[in-house]
């Protein structure tokens, strides 16, 4: 079983301050790093490095060949990978004191996914049980979801940024969410500012009862709901120093470990973890560690 990653890469610009700037205010930044990312990038790396088999697809700008070399050196297939004319994804990242940021994304070519493109893809190398996994970053999101699930595949879907309007959307087709609170009080259609995470979990098991739901709550850590069993993993305590790529590391930890046949608390407790070492570094998909790492990190707690 693999993974098959229709997701963004991004070349990103971060900056360290002491605080976001506000608006009308220039400020000056502590330091700058250019590092690659992109939510499709860090996932991909991330599951990569966790030991999964994984297949990127995607385009990168003829700027990009700093993102195909990392994902290549970090274990992920890039065969499907299209060089397309113009500029890669970019990101401009604030990261303040306390390792959070606020982030501005340019598509660029990570918006020129085609319906043939897909079909391609899907049918060169999918076969039935694998999983693909996909995020909001990219265009034609419906129709990956409805043609990956036509074909017997299995859709794993992290709705970020949160797409405008559920409707497009085929979400019974849907096999795991991997969601916030954020997203998923937005897909569960909760208008509320801080709605209760109890309730976000109910309605989405009862909208889609045959789905695996991943709620991951910050500080509060992380529930997963499996048709009438739910499971919770707490977060491991650890000075942060950036969050960027926290949620896509977990993101692919967990399909990693499915993919390779573990129970779900396992799946929870190894994503939980290489989350905590990925905020402990700076940068996004530099600070995703190695399947080693994450257990000695383990046989330390």
């Amino acid at each position: 079983m693999k993974i098959i990653s229709f997701g963004s890469m991004n070349i990103d610009k971060v900056y360290q301050v002491e605080n976001f700037v506000l608006p009308g205010e220039t400020i000056l930044a502590d330091g700058i790093q250019l590092n690659v990312g992109g939510k499709g990038l860090n996932q991909s790396v991330a599951a990569a490095r966790a030991g999964a088999c994984v297949v990127h697809a995607g385009a990168v700008g003829e700027d990009g060949a700093m993102l195909t070399d990392f994902m290549k050196d970090a274990g992920v297939d890039i065969s499907q990978i299209q060089v397309l004319p113009g500029q890669s994804g970019h990101a401009i990242i604030q990261v303040d004191s306390t390792g959070h940021n606020c982030i501005i994304v340019y598509g660029g070519t990570n918006r020129d996914f085609t319906k043939e493109y897909i079909d391609k893809v899907l049918t060169e190398k999918g076969e039935p049980g694998d999983v693909v996994l996909m995020q909001y970053e990219v265009n034609e999101v419906p129709y990956m979801i409805r043609r990956a699930h036509e074909l017997g595949l299995k859709v794993a879907f992290n709705p970020s940024p949160i797409p405008k309007s559920m409707e497009d959307l085929p979400l019974d087709c849907v096999d795991y969410f991997i969601v916030n609170e954020v997203e998923g009080a937005a897909i569960a259609g909760i208008q509320e500012a801080n709605p209760d995470y109890k309730k976000v979990l109910e309605i989405l098991s009862e909208k889609y009862p045959a789905a695996v739901i991943v709620l991951t709550l910050g500080d509060a850590g992380v529930f997963c709901k499996k048709g009438e069993e739910t499971y919770t993993h707490d977060i491991y305590r650890v000075k942060a120093v950036d969050t960027t790529a926290a949620g896509d590391t977990f993101c692919g930890y967990f399909l990693a470990g499915l993919c390779a046949g573990e129970d779900i608390p396992k799946c929870l407790e190894m994503a939980s973890a290489a989350s905590a070492i990925a905020v402990s570094r700076p940068g996004a998909a530099p600070s995703i560690p190695l399947y080693q790492e994450v257990v000695e990190f383990l046989k330390e707690r």
